[in-house]
C-alpha cells in the first residue's frame, strides 16, 4: 500500500466497526478512523448470549434494567447512524463468529473496535483476534473508556498508583483530550 493516506489506493476496501460499550457517534475515534481509512464501513452491534443468563454465583449477568437500557441505546445508535447515511447491523451471537461472517461477506480488510478492560471482554478480544487472523483481517483497537487517554498518562499502566490521592497528584495537571466531533456523513 502507498504511504500517502490521501491516495485513494491507500484506503482499505471495507471495515467492520464493532460497537461494544461506547454506543455514540460523537467523540468516537474508532468510527471516525474507520470512516477516514476505508472505502466502506459496516457498523455492527452483537448481543452476545454469554452476557445474559446467570453468573456462576447465581446473579443475573445483565439485569432487566440494563438489558432495556442496552436495547434503547442500540436503537438510538441506529437512528444516529441512519441520520448520517449509514445503518447498524444488529445480531445475536458470539462476536467471534458473527464478525467473521460479516467480514467475509463484505470483504473487510479490518475490524475497528474500542478496547475494553473487563476479564470477559478481554477474552472476547483474544477470540476475535484469533478468528480474524485466520481470515487475514486486521483488528484495530482504540481507547475511549476513560477521561484520561492511556497514551497521555505520565506513568506506565503497570505503575498505576494504588490510591486515588496518588493518582490525582500525577494527573491533575494533564490536559484532557478534546472531544471528536461526530461526522455529518458516514460511508456505508
Amino acid at each position: 500500500r502507498p504511504v500517502d493516506p490521501s491516495s485513494a489506493a491507500a484506503l482499505r476496501r471495507a471495515a467492520v466497526v464493532w460497537f461494544r460499550n461506547d454506543l455514540r457517534v460523537h467523540d468516537n475515534e474508532c468510527l471516525n478512523s474507520a470512516n477516514d481509512e476505508c472505502v466502506s464501513v459496516l457498523p455492527v452491534y452483537c448481543f452476545d448470549p454469554r452476557d445474559y443468563g446467570k453468573s456462576s454465583s447465581g446473579f443475573d449477568k445483565t439485569g432487566p434494567f440494563r438489558a432495556q437500557f442496552l436495547i434503547e441505546s442500540v436503537s438510538e445508535l441506529r437512528k444516529n447512524l441512519q441520520a448520517r447515511g449509514s445503518n447498524l447491523v444488529v445480531r445475536v451471537g458470539k462476536p467471534e463468529a458473527v464478525l467473521v461472517e460479516l467480514a467475509k461477506k463484505i470483504g473487510a480488510d479490518a475490524v475497528y473496535a474500542h478496547r475494553e478492560v473487563s476479564h470477559d471482554e478481554v477474552k472476547a478480544e483474544g477470540k476475535i483476534e484469533t478468528a480474524m487472523k485466520e481470515e487475514g483481517v486486521e483488528v484495530k483497537y482504540f481507547w475511549g473508556s476513560t477521561l484520561y487517554h492511556l497514551d497521555d498518562l505520565p506513568f506506565k499502566i503497570e505503575d498505576l498508583p494504588s490510591n486515588y490521592g496518588a493518582f490525582k497528584d500525577k494527573v491533575q495537571k494533564l490536559e484532557i483530550r478534546k472531544t471528536i466531533a461526530a461526522l455529518d456523513q458516514l460511508k456505508s
